[in-house]
Formats: structure tokens, sequence, C-alpha cells
């Protein structure tokens, strides 16, 4: 049954606990939920909430849900939880409240007593996958019973919802307990980005099947009328699989507009195992479609503006694709998705979408804290296809660096940057503030400019010895491991790929001042491609197991074997370890900035060189397929680099378009390599691993 209070909370605030905020326009905050317990069977908690009706408008809104523990512990199992919008549409659903029975003579009639009640429309804004709580039940591996985890979602495309009175549902699909649920929206004032036309719901619920024909015929193409008015749109898509084959199978999705396959996507996350909410008590580290316990689910966003005519009908359909279900075995989808037209939207457009690093939110514990290279993404807003912006960014207080973008973004697609190493001087340590900005997209001005800027509170990093070592106790799977250090130019200063198995190793290093950044890799082919770090449950119930592994273990010592930071061997993928040798952050010498760039009167060319690399098979073993397709012709150079950035192969190719080369790599140490791309001015990485 329903779980229904009332409950309002309204206050104002100019800063808030959000990984990163922009720097104008008051702020609101409107709560919801506050420590709502998430029990077993699966239920919905049901909260109206009054949200403000005025003629204020917003730049941006963002919902923060904080899940903790409930009542008696977190459960030890991994379940969805979505957050949903209700809104009364003015009809009355009924129910049977009584029925009395009257007998005269030898006739029987009944009284029927019927209770009536607005019916409510729900639209799903956000899903994330609770943790394996089994370690904050048990007070055990850092966590307890306090624990809590926020997630960010922007709802600012909603935001015609969040007005008046609006039941916030939160949907625990649990069988054990429990959970905590808050949730806050928090808006932030200025003039919107875009002007919304309608948000129309295109599908909503669960759809088990045997076969990719009976998921189709669950979920078919849905009609919609486009209204003369609308200018551009596109279709959002929140989709998780479950299951044995739903959950661990991984298949492509694809979007048809008017019978035109114009999208596919992989439906799986490949980084379970960067997880920000680890270790965990179960099988966390599997990678899985878009299921990773911890984790909010994606949400994927597509453009479907070149296929839309204002005036006339859409039809919009999502398929999979072709499979069938092996006997005994099941494969079900939750998925949600939203078809959302506008009326206005810039052409030129871009958006500081996130601060990675640096950055204090529990969110981002994996990357930091840092001292060498900051991480933002950046998001396409515009119209436009996005193939160049300015990234300026500094700390408070100090000097402000730029960096030029190139690449090929699509509308409402989004890209991870790794900025530079920049002077920290001129920071203040107890106001720890890094700002960034994105701006001329296209060579442009940017038409809008309320989402150009974010900035995130962040931790400082340690300060070391000059000379310390690294203690690495192998297990009996070292061939999944490798370290390297890097100094903040990127420059390999040590590294090992190589170790015997169950042995233990002191790695002595000898820093001159500087920046450094250490990276311990783990990767195990067997359990569908996530780390199992150098120790976890799973591997060591039967030693028979064909992925049994031994326990390992890592830390970083003073000369005198006092310990800097001791690693929990149960990571996952990856530790990312940053810290200064011979000065506090914010101490280093001096760095000359680079010059702001140089604007120029017109716009950029739409000839700008973009590039598409495919590598597979991935992971690999005897040989390498590499694919490009660039936009013009070009000249440059494909190679393959190990960890440490050393020259593996090399490939030049002069005024083409097109490369298709195949590279053997059997005779190659198993590991992580990289597969770069060089030409004109374009840089594409992709990782592979080698088994």
């Amino acid at each position: 049954m329903p779980m229904k209070k009332p409950l309002l909370i309204l206050f104002l605030a100019l800063l808030f606990g959000t990984p990163a905020f922009a720097a104008t326009g008051d702020t609101t905050v409107i709560v919801a939920h506050t420590h709502t317990n998430l029990a077993s069977p699966p239920t919905d908690y049901d909260i109206w909430t009054v949200f403000p009706n005025t003629s204020v408008t917003y730049q941006k809104v963002i919902m923060k849900f904080t899940l903790g523990c409930g009542t008696p512990n977190c459960s030890g199992w991994d379940y969805t939880v979505n957050s949903e919008l209700g809104k009364k549409n003015g009809t009355l659903d009924s129910s049977i409240a009584a029925i009395d029975t009257v007998i005269v003579g030898t006739d029987t009639t009944y009284d029927t007593t019927w209770t009536y009640r607005d019916h409510v429309n729900f639209i799903e804004i956000g899903r994330l996958i609770t943790p394996y709580g089994t370690y904050m039940a048990n007070n055990s591996n850092g966590f307890n019973n306090a624990w809590t985890q926020p997630y960010y979602y922007d709802v600012t495309d909603y935001a015609g919802f969040l007005k008046d009175s609006v039941d916030v549902r939160v949907h625990y699909d649990g069988w054990t307990d429990a959970f905590s649920a808050n949730v806050e929206f928090i808006f932030i004032e200025g003039p919107p980005g875009r002007d919304i036309d309608s948000v129309r719901q295109l599908y909503h619920g669960g759809y088990g099947y045997g076969s990719s024909s009976g998921f189709e015929s669950q979920v078919g193409p849905q009609t919609f009328f486009i209204n003369s008015s609308v200018s551009s749109a596109k279709v959002v898509v929140d989709m998780t699989g479950h299951g044995s084959q739903g959950e661990f199978d991984p298949r492509n999705f694809h979007i048809l507009v008017n019978g035109t396959d114009i999208y596919d996507r992989l439906l799986w996350k490949d980084d379970c195992g960067m997880n920000a909410v680890y270790p965990q008590g179960g099988t966390w580290i599997f990678n899985r479609a878009n299921w990773c316990p911890g984790s909010s689910v994606p949400i994927y966003e597509v453009d479907i503006t070149p296929y839309i005519t204002p005036g006339q009908n859409v039809t919009v359909d999502l398929d999979m694709d072709d499979f069938t279900i092996q006997s005994g075995q099941s494969s079900t989808y939750i998925l949600s998705a939203h078809l959302i037209t506008y009326t206005s939207q810039k052409n030129n457009d871009v958006m500081m979408e996130e601060i990675i690093a640096p950055n204090s939110d529990k969110t981002y514990l994996r990357y930091n804290p840092i001292c060498t290279n900051p991480k933002v993404k950046i998001k396409n807003t515009g119209k436009s296809q996005l193939t160049y912006a300015e990234i300026s960014y500094w700390v408070k207080g100090g000097v402000k660096w730029y960096y030029i973008w190139n690449g090929n973004l699509s509308p409402f697609q989004s890209e991870i940057i790794t900025l530079p190493a920049f002077d920290w001087n001129g920071l203040d340590t107890t106001d720890r503030v890094f700002i960034a900005e994105a701006n001329w997209p296209n060579n442009v001005p940017d038409e809008y400019t309320y989402n150009n800027h974010l900035e995130s509170a962040f931790n400082m990093v340690p300060q070391t010895d000059s000379v310390w070592y690294i203690f690495y106790k192998s297990n009996n799977a070292p061939w999944e491991d490798q370290y390297v250090i890097k100094d903040e130019n990127g420059d390999t200063i040590d590294y090992k790929n190589s170790a015997n198995a169950n042995t233990i190793y002191r790695d002595t290093l000898h820093l001159i001042p500087g920046s450094y950044a250490f990276d311990f890799f783990d990767f195990d082919s067997i359990n569908w491609g996530g780390g199992d770090g150098l120790s976890w449950w799973f591997n060591q119930m039967r030693n028979t197991d064909s992925w049994y592994e031994t326990a390992g273990q890592l830390n970083l010592r003073k000369k005198n074997g006092v310990v800097y930071n001791n690693i929990n061997p149960d990571f996952g993928n990856n530790v990312h370890y940053e810290f200064t040798v011979g000065y506090p952050l914010g101490y280093n010498d001096p760095k000359n900035p680079p010059p702001p760039p140089i604007h120029p009167s017109g716009i950029i060319e739409a000839t700008v060189l973009t590039a598409d690399l495919n590598v597979f098979p991935n992971p690999a073993m005897d040989i390498l397929n590499v694919h490009l397709n660039l936009s013009k012709e070009a000249s440059g150079n494909i190679t393959l680099t190990d960890i440490t950035g050393r020259l593996i192969r090399q490939y030049s190719f002069n005024n083409s378009s097109y490369q298709n080369i195949t590279v053997p790599v059997k005779e190659l140490a198993r590991g992580m390599y990289f597969v770069n791309l060089l030409a004109d001015g374009v840089n594409v990485s992709r990782k592979i691993i080698l088994q």
C-alpha cells in the first residue's frame, strides 16, 4: 500500500551541499522527504509537497537524493529506488469501500459504497541502485549505520511539474529492510536556457520477455503531434536490465523516429568497479546493464530535432537487439522514456556540467583530492554541433588558466576533459574553492552564459617525504595488477607491470619537490570484466574455483615503516592517490599561465577535423583491429602505448580520412594499453586490455 503524509519545508540558501554550484542566482530549496524509511516489501512512499507558484524563473533545478540506512539496518541486497513526480489530472479514481446486502422477501439487492480520490499521473525523474549494505549494518570496512550517499539529478526540464502541490514519490523495490531517503529540490534563479513546450511520457514500467519480439510487443511505437511552435526536441531514456540475462548480458537499444533507426547505444556500465560506495559486501564490481549497486542510473539524451516537422505527427519507438532468452533464465528491463519538446533553444551554448576534480563531494571520492590535472565535464546544450570550446579554470585567489577543447558533441551530449596541470598559488587553504568556466562554443560568443560557471569546494592532498616506499604484497593473480607514478607533466616516474605470485615488494621512491599521482590498477577478465582489487570475498569462497584468488596487500610507507596510506585491498578497478613532495599545495613554484585565446571576428569554419576511433575486440588476445574515420583528409599517427606512455607500435598515414589497421598483440604482456590518434591537433585515446 502507498505510504502518504503531508510535508512542506521551505527555506532559502545561497550555498548548498551540491558537488559544484553556480555562482549566480539566489537559491530556493524545497525539502520533500526527510529520513523516509524505505522498507520491504516493494512500496511507494508518497509525500505531497507544495512548490512555489510565482513569476520567478529558474536557470537550473537540481534534485538531491540522499540515501542512508533505514530501520533497522541497511539492506544487504541491491534494489532499485525510483523518484517520481505526481500531478492530479482532474479525473477521479474509485474503489469499493463496502457492500451491504439487502434481502426483501425473495429478492436480494446490494448497496455499494464507493470511495473516490483524485487520479494522479506520475513521471519518473531519477533512479539509483542501492549498495549491498552488509558492511554498514555490521559496522565494518569503515562503514556504520550512519552512512549516507548523495545523488544529484538535473531536473530542469521538469520544472513545469514542480509547481503548486506535487506528490513526490520514492519507490523502493526491495524485499529486505531497509534504507532511508532524503529528497530536496534546489531551484537556482535566472532565465531558462530553453523554453519547454511539453514533456510527454513514452514508456514507464518493467517489461519482462523471452525474446526481443516479446519486448517490442510491450514497448511499441508512440505517436505524438508536434506543435507548430516547436523548434527542437529530444528523447530521454532511463533504463536498467534485471534478471540473469537482463542484468548481466550487454545488448544495444535503438531509438527509431518515424521508422528510421537514428540512435543505438550499448546498455552497459563498464565501470562498476569504480563505484564511489566501496567496498561492499556483495558482487558490486560486476559490470552490468546500467545496474551498479550504489550508483545512480545514467540517463541518455537523444536529439531528434532533424527528424521532426512542426505541425505534424512524429512516431518514436524503442527497440532492442534481437535475442532469445535461454531456458530457465529471465530478463526484464525497467524503462522510463520521455519526449521533450522546446519552443526555443540557443544555437551555440556550452555548459560546464560538472567539476569532477578537485571536488570534496562524496560522489567524486575516487578521483580526489588532487594536485595535478583537474577533470571537468562539459555539455552541448545548443542546437548546433559543438566542435570547439574554451575552458578557463583557477583556484579562488589564483591566476586564471586556459585550455582549448576540440571535439564533436551532438546536442545534449557530454564529454569529460582532463585539463593540464596549473598553478595552485594564491590558494586560501581555509577557503578552498576551484572555479571552472566553459565559453566560446564554436568560437563564437556563448548565447546563454548562465550555465558557463561552476565552483567546487575541495580538500588538500597529503604532503609526503622525498624518500618513501610502496609496500605491495601480490596475490596469486599478479598479471591482473600494475601501478604507475606520474608527475604533474604526465611523465612516468616509476611503474611495475609484472610481479611474482604471493610475493612482498618494497619499491623505494626518490622524488624531487613537485606534485604526483599514484595509480594502482586491477583487471579481472573472468567476472564480467570488472577489477577485483587485491582481495575480494567472492574470489576466496572456494579454492577450487577458476577465479580463486588469495589476498594481497597495498600501502604507502615512510622509510621507517610508518604508513602514509593503508589502502583497502577490496578497491575494484583502481586506486588513485595524489600527493606533494617538498611543499604543501598552494606553495609550489609559480608557473607561467598560457595567454588568453584570441577570438576571430567570424564564426569558426565548419571544417574542423573530428575523428571516430573504434578499437576491437576489447579485451584482446592475438590481434587488435583499429578503425579510424575522419571528417576530412588529414595526416597523423596511430600509436599503441603501455600504461607508462612507452611507445609499443606506431602507424602513420598521409592525406587520408579512413584507416583500418590490424595490430598484432599476441606477444605483448597482459595488462592495460592505450590506442592513440594524433592528427592535425586532434588527440583521441582508447583504453584496451590485453589478456
